[in-house]
This record gives structure tokens, C-alpha cells and sequence, in this order.
């Protein structure tokens, strides 16, 4: 009896023992997720580095270091032309210089012709905008910095970055004149047109569509250009479709803020503002090099 209790111990004991062999351990198992913990780890390392080396590509290129540019943009009140320069710093990092050269518009200013064929051969039937007292443009010289958000975006053809800039602003204030219909009955009707910019004793001519042929050369009135200073600041989102060798082409878009040391009067009886404020879409072309 004592033997048979003694050989059904020892097949348990083989049976537990051959159980324990036959499956993995919680060591084992643990080892197992530890592996692929560090697979896993090693998977994300190497495209985190993948992703640092194609910033440094895009930001750096070994044969192009400057750019320069011309761009025009299409600003909610008026347009802009002018010159970029970057330097590359850095990996995604560039120092930018700018001067743009903008035409500003009023939101109330509208073009519009003589539609009255009297007194024609008096003077040229230009158009002029009813109200306007003076063409504004403004010149600004800016330096600032353009930090690499992505490098690409679509399959690697589209780059995007911050660019943010200061500096100083220069409004130029040229009056415009009109070509205004005088008649005067001494005792004969005589009928004679006078280019005239507006002044407080003419502005019942000046604001009259009735009494204005047209509006007089550009040129007249450059002589007596207002120049008022001030500083502005601009914030844009810049974008380069497909990886530049050579040839750059970005596409801007953003804000400009200015504030100038005297009122930007540009229409008679509107309210003028020291200051000046947009958004922008623009286009520039250039050429990058060592």
C-alpha cells in the first residue's frame, strides 16, 4: 500500500515537472515583450533620426547657402513688390533681409470716368476716384528670422515655414489733382479746366463729379510728396513647392501691421489712421548659391 502511495507522488511530481518545462515561464514571457518594447524603440529612434536628417537637408543645402528673390503680393489694401535675401544659419533656420515697395488703397475708393460729353476737349476724360486727396505708398525695410516647421508635407514636395520680420517704414503722401471745369458767363460764356488739388475753398468742385473732366498726369504733385515715417511688423507662413536647387519659388501668405508718427490721409472727409494693416498672398522667384 505504501509503495503504490509512493509511485502515484512521483508520476504527479514528473507530470508537474514535465508541465513546467513544456511551457514558456512568466520570464520568458516578460523577456519577450521586453524585446519587442526595444524593437519598438529602435523603429521610432530611427525615424526620429530620419526626420532630423531631411529638416537638416531641407534647411541646409551643401551647394546653396543665399537666396535672393523678387516677389509681388496681392495685399487686402492694394499690392507690393520687392526683394527677399536669406541666409541659411542653420539646419531649418534663416536670417532674412526684405524691402518692399507698396501701393496702398483706401476701402472707399472707387474708379469712375466723366460721363458728360460737355466741355470734353477742355481736358483728357481720365478716370479718378471721387474723394481721393492723395496716392499712399509706403517702403519697408525688414529683418527677421524663417524657422522650419515641416520639411515636407506631400511625398516631400511641399516645405513649410514661419517667417517673422521688423523694421523700419517709410508712407509717402502725393496729392492728387484733378482737372476741374470752371465756367464763367463776363458777359459771354467762357469755359476753361485748371488742375487743382484739394484744399477746404474747393472742395465743392473737388467733390462734384459735375465739375471734374478727368484726373491730371501722375507726375503732377510729385514735387510735394509727404514723407512720414514709422515701424511695422509682419508675421507669414511661407511655402516652397518642390525641393529648390537652384531656382527658388515660395508662396507667402500672412499679415503686415505699421505705425507712422502722423495720420495716412489718402480720401477727403473720411477718417484717417496713424496706423496701416493688411493681409497678404504673394509670389516670389530667385536664385539660391554658395
Amino acid at each position: 500500500m505504501l509503495r503504490c502511495k509512493n509511485a502515484l507522488l512521483l508520476l504527479l511530481c514528473l507530470q508537474l515537472s514535465y508541465q513546467s518545462f513544456s511551457q514558456p515561464s512568466i520570464w520568458e514571457n516578460d523577456k519577450s515583450k521586453l524585446k519587442k518594447a526595444k524593437e519598438k524603440g529602435s523603429r521610432n529612434i530611427t525615424k526620429l533620426k530620419s526626420w532630423k536628417k531631411h529638416i537638416s537637408e531641407w534647411g541646409i543645402d551643401s551647394n546653396y547657402q543665399y537666396s535672393l528673390s523678387l516677389g509681388v503680393r496681392l495685399n487686402t489694401n492694394g499690392w507690393s513688390g520687392g526683394l527677399s535675401y536669406l541666409i541659411n544659419e542653420s539646419p531649418g533656420k534663416k536670417v532674412i533681409w526684405q524691402l518692399y515697395f507698396s501701393g496702398l488703397q483706401h476701402e472707399k475708393e472707387v474708379k469712375q470716368q466723366r460721363r458728360a460729353t460737355t466741355y470734353n476737349y477742355l481736358a483728357k476724360n481720365t478716370s479718378y476716384s471721387l474723394g481721393k486727396i492723395n496716392n499712399a505708398y509706403n517702403l519697408q525695410l525688414a529683418y527677421g528670422r524663417e524657422q522650419m516647421l515641416f520639411p515636407a508635407l506631400i511625398d516631400g514636395n511641399l516645405s513649410l515655414s514661419l517667417r517673422y520680420a521688423a523694421g523700419p517704414a517709410l508712407a509717402l503722401l502725393k496729392p492728387c489733382y484733378l482737372n476741374l471745369l470752371y465756367v464763367s458767363y463776363n458777359p459771354e460764356e467762357h469755359a476753361y479746366s485748371q488742375s487743382e488739388r484739394f484744399t477746404k475753398e474747393n472742395g465743392d468742385k473737388f467733390l462734384n463729379p459735375a465739375y471734374i473732366l478727368g484726373s491730371d498726369k501722375w507726375s503732377k504733385g510729385l514735387g510735394e510728396t509727404r514723407l512720414i515715417p514709422g515701424l511695422f511688423a509682419e508675421l507669414a507662413i511661407a511655402l516652397e513647392p518642390g525641393r529648390p536647387e537652384s531656382f527658388v519659388k515660395t508662396i507667402t501668405i500672412g499679415g503686415n501691421a505699421a505705425i507712422y508718427t502722423s495720420k495716412i490721409e489718402m480720401m477727403a472727409e473720411r477718417k484717417a489712421y496713424a496706423y496701416q494693416a493688411c493681409f497678404f498672398v504673394g509670389l516670389s522667384f530667385g536664385k539660391r548659391w554658395h
